[in-house]
């Protein structure tokens, strides 16, 4: 049977006819409509001008114009491609671009009426109402999402307003007149329509007010309409189409023979169209014509839009003239497409059961109860009189064709439907270019202005458009590096210098993102080459400090030994050369300089928690504590020399002061795994197994590596009696243990790291 016209593939062809038709409506262009890309060349030009004159607001201004257009046109693609999830966001991006949104919210409001979301449709369109009143194509667009949102009277209302506006609107009326057809309102339907006829007295408008009347199932009307366009034009392009259904609509098997002479009329003009075919070969067949019902069914199969029943009606015309081999053929190919372009279960019922009944004939009987059973499941029971199908093919086609829809898509979306794909893709690759230069410029703004996070985020709106386009990956990495987002910047300066690795520029800004994301293996392999180290004494101490964080001391000594030359009063360096000769165990020489350091300011940063450090290595647990203090008096918010202040009250035995310790650190930092871990310890070994569970479980998912968290674990688990969650504990702290020692990389174990079985 035909697909209802809802389905895309009939819907594309119907639309044509509609807006052909339904152009009749609209006043004269004056013009030829403007290239839809002309917008975005002239906002790119003006924004340029502006610049070369200093005007910086214009500029701005103008670049975010061309956003508007250039993701307008993006969205038009999108709906060219057939992609309307696409479509909505880059015109939510072209709403969100500019102060004026009107033309996006426009065009985002079409988009959710496509995609049945008439709600937001509404709401969207509503706003544009409210703000401008005056314009009748909005008012139109909000009746039509009202209509689909169920509130026909609603929307005679608006379109009644509309009319007073408008009384010479011939397509406001046009639509006003439907809505009242709509509410069953046919007096006042029928003096609309009229009013329509005499503004545009031509055989097109006639078509229009039929389809309408034939869509409300008002036949008489819809007849009298089509019959007067064949009487102002004989070959009124497909009227003769439209008084054949209208036949079969309200007549069924009794207009057959009427239908049937329409149909050939239309086809006079229209020899090929697949829809005529159609009904043609369907009122034949009904009507017992096989032989003449082959040759219009075949052009109905030949063509996607009407294969599936052009070719099932066309093996029911070869059963009848009991061509069963054909009829299989046809049968077969109408179920293999409807794997792919699936039909109701009614429709799949009936190509079933002709196949059945094919394949029986042919002597097949076990692959044709196959079918039968199959059909019977489908539809509950078995119709073997073909001819009943047009009662079922007719009450499956709801309307005459699609509703005549005078709403026009965008002037863009129009152009765009009109080129190739090549050409498509084209365009689709010079607005996407463009967009991203746009996106660079206005970045490059807000760069001069100082505004480094406005920035980022507008470099990686061009990025994410176009991610190999010139100077985008370098402008990114750069607004992360000066708004201190290190760690954003390393995936766009490091694509950056991939592209350029000779520039030592960008090698050096990518080194120093490293170092601030103390990332210091990386950060000493971009510094190591750095010419400017010698003559920069911030870069070099940054690359001696990269040394001492990536374990690699002795290096770090001679650079440090280079600087101290010429910087011998610079208290942060000696802390960093105490750093650096703690980690070759050279206590004296690292004592020396970072009491040096304190020497030279007192609160200098991390020189007694480095004190601190030495002194726990040495046992020195009394000193470590002091230090750990006085490093906290000038930096309370260092959160690991709190965390080591609480390891060394610990193990000095004053757990309650530990535990107030680690409790500060974890109100800031929750997520900090060795603060968990050691109260955990702590509070299991005060008898609080319960509270202690509770952090050695957080500790494990931060840090489900270490061996001893998930030891300390088991021990909490087993002294609450969970002896089974206990033993997985153990178990998986034994597996680590185990890999550890492979690799080499076990260190020193917990005391008693032993499963204590006995609890």
């Amino acid at each position: 049977m035909l697909k209802r016209f809802s389905q895309s593939s009939l819907a594309a062809v119907a639309s044509v006819a509609v807006l052909q038709a339904t152009a009749w409506l609209a006043p004269p262009s004056a013009a030829a409509a403007e290239d839809p890309t002309a917008p975005l060349t002239r906002a790119i030009a003006a924004a340029e001008s502006s610049l070369r004159l200093n005007e910086s607001q214009m500029a701005e201004s103008s670049y975010r114009s061309a956003l508007l257009e250039g993701w307008l046109l993006i969205g038009a693609l999108e709906i060219a491609d057939l992609d309307l999830v696409a479509a909505q966001a880059a015109y939510e991006t072209a709403a969100s671009s500019t102060a004026d949104r009107s033309g996006a919210q426009l065009r985002l409001a079409l988009v959710h009426l496509r995609r049945d979301e008439a709600p937001t449709a509404i709401q969207l369109l509503t706003g544009l109402v409210a703000r401008h009143p005056e314009r009748l194509y909005v008012r139109r667009l909000l009746a039509q999402a009202l209509v689909n949102d169920g509130r026909p009277g609603q929307a005679v209302q608006e379109l009644t307003e509309a009319h007073v506006i408008a009384p010479d609107n011939a397509e406001i009326t046009f639509n006003l007149a439907t809505g009242h057809l709509r509410l069953g309102e046919v007096s006042a339907a029928e003096e609309l329509f009229n009013l329509v006829i005499s503004q545009r007295p031509i055989p097109q408008t006639h078509l229009l007010v039929g389809r309408m009347y034939g869509d409300f199932r008002h036949f008489d009307r819809a007849k009298a309409a089509f019959k007067a366009a064949l009487a102002l034009d004989p070959q009124a392009q497909r009227a003769h189409y439209y008084l054949g259904t209208i036949e079969l609509f309200a007549k069924g098997r009794d207009g057959l023979e009427d239908a049937i002479e329409s149909f050939r009329k239309a086809l006079e003009a229209e020899p090929q169209d697949p829809l005529i075919n159609l009904y043609l070969g369907t009122a034949q067949l009904s009507s017992r014509r096989l032989e003449e019902a082959l040759r219009p069914l075949e052009i109905a199969a030949a063509h996607p839009s009407t294969a599936i029943d052009g070719l099932r009606f066309l093996g029911g015309s070869h059963l009848g003239l009991d061509q069963h081999p054909e009829a299989a053929d046809k049968l077969r190919s109408a179920l293999e497409l409807s794997r792919e372009h699936p039909v109701n279960d009614r429709q799949l019922s009936n190509i079933h059961y002709q196949l059945g009944l094919a394949l029986r004939r042919m002597g097949s009987a076990d692959e044709a109860k196959v079918h039968f059973e199959t059909a019977e499941k489908l539809s509950g029971n078995l119709v073997e009189d073909e001819r009943e199908e047009l009662t079922r093919f007719l009450n499956d086609t709801q309307r005459l064709e699609s509703t005549p829809d005078t709403i026009q898509p965008p002037a863009e979306v129009t152009w765009i439907l009109s080129l190739s794909p090549t050409q498509r893709k084209t365009l689709r690759s010079s607005v996407s270019r463009q967009l991203a230069r746009t996106y660079l410029n206005l970045g490059i703004q807000q760069v001069q202005a100082e505004r480094h996070p406005r920035a980022a985020k507008l470099f990686e709106q061009g990025r994410a458009i176009v991610p190999d386009f010139p100077q985008l990956q370098q402008a990114l990495g750069a607004a992360y590096f000066n708004s201190q987002q290190f760690q954003l910047a390393l995936e766009p300066l490091s694509q950056a210098l991939t592209a350029d690795p000779g520039n030592p520029n960008l090698r050096r800004m990518t080194g120093l993102a490293f170092f601030n994301a103390e990332a210091y293996p990386r950060a000493v392999e971009l510094l190591r080459d750095d010419k400017q180290r010698q003559t920069n004494p911030s870069l070099q101490y940054a690359y001696g400090l990269a040394l001492v964080r990536s374990g690699q001391g002795a290096e770090a000594q001679r650079v440090f030994d280079q600087l101290l030359r010429d910087n011998s009063d610079w208290a942060e360096l000696h802390v960093v050369m105490g750093q650096a000769y703690g980690q070759q165990g050279n206590y004296h020489s690292a004592f020396a300089s970072l009491h040096r350091a304190l020497e030279l300011k007192a609160t200098v940063a991390e020189a007694q928690a480095t004190l601190g450090d030495l002194y726990l290595r040495q046992g020195k647990l009394e000193q470590a504590e002091r230090a750990f203090r006085a490093e906290l008096l000038s930096q309370p918010q260092d959160l690991q020399s709190r965390y080591r202040l609480a390891t060394v009250l610990d193990l000095s035995r004053q757990p309650a002061l530990a535990v107030a310790e680690l409790e500060k650190v974890l109100e800031v930092q929750p997520d900090f795994a060795d603060a968990r871990y050691l109260l955990g310890k702590i509070l299991l070994a005060g008898g609080q197994a319960e509270q202690a569970s509770a952090h050695l479980e957080a500790a494990a998912q931060l840090s489900p590596e270490d061996p001893n968290i998930f030891y300390q674990l088991g021990q909490a688990y087993a002294r609450q009696d969970r002896k089974e969650l206990a033993q997985q504990q153990f178990e998986i702290f034994r597996t680590l243990k185990s890999a550890q020692r492979a690799d080499g990389s076990a260190g020193i174990e917990d005391p008693g790291d032993k499963p204590d079985s006995g609890r």
